[in-house]
């Protein structure tokens, strides 16, 4: 019997999270809510990859930071909504949402510090500032994470273990929050919303026809209605 190859031990969590992931955005009868992430993921337009704890900190971060540079070269390229969805495991036996949460900022500082590129000087650098956006590679993007710890908010339970989704600006083209394309695709959302979750949409995500600032709120919702104040920004990073 041939011995087994440590490397495919290490990784053999990944295939389950991504099966479970495409499970869960291309089910047709459970209708997940963002209309976008679907139609990306049935149209082989998002890029995965995976970062394992177990690896030394560094080496995974270095190579994740790398994989994101790239994905960033490749996104503003081709079709306009693409995402690069990151796998953080291997997965916890018993799923700790605070945990994830605390993951989750840790991981962004710890990709800025491997950042080659300045912080943008348009974009502002304070957390506290109510246009603050986590910037990599040069350029503001939206990012946020998703675990199997939530119960109440099911849109953001979308796999086997913490899941990390980066998107530059670029997905959101086409689609600001004061023009009629704009409100129809968050009212869409909000609709969907409404039918999968047991939660209303949370006060982060503003309204159809009201875009909101301090987007860092929205990078990591609570499972629950709870709104954190905005000086309270758990971004650690430069």
């Amino acid at each position: 019997m041939a011995q087994a190859d440590p490397a495919d031990s290490l990784w053999s969590w990944v295939a389950p999270a991504f099966r479970e992931f495409d499970r869960t955005l291309t089910d047709e009868s459970a209708k997940f809510p963002c209309l976008f992430g679907v139609g990306a993921q049935n149209n082989g337009h998002n890029s995965f990859t995976a970062l394992d704890t177990r690896l030394p900190h560094t080496h995974g971060v270095e190579r994740l930071a790398q994989t994101l540079r790239a994905f960033r070269d490749k996104a503003w390229t081709g079709p306009r909504r693409q995402s690069l969805v990151v796998f953080v495991g291997p997965p916890a036996e018993v799923p700790d949402l605070d945990h994830d949460r605390e993951r989750f900022w840790r991981l962004l500082g710890d990709l800025r510090a491997h950042d080659r590129s300045p912080w943008p000087e348009n974009c502002p650098s304070d957390p506290a500032d109510p246009k603050w956006d986590w910037c990599f590679a040069g350029e503001p993007w939206f990012t946020f994470m998703c675990s199997p710890a939530y119960a109440a908010r099911r849109s953001r339970a979308i796999g086997h273990c913490l899941t990390v989704i980066f998107q530059t600006r670029r997905i959101f083209e086409g689609l600001a929050g004061n023009t009629p394309a704009g409100r129809k695709a968050k009212q869409n959302v909000r609709d969907r919303l409404a039918g999968y979750e047991e939660l209303p949409p949370h006060p982060h995500l503003g309204s159809a026809e009201r875009q909101v600032d301090y987007k860092w709120r929205q990078y990591f919702l609570p499972d629950d209605l709870t709104e954190f104040p905005v000086d309270a920004c758990p971004y650690k990073g430069t």
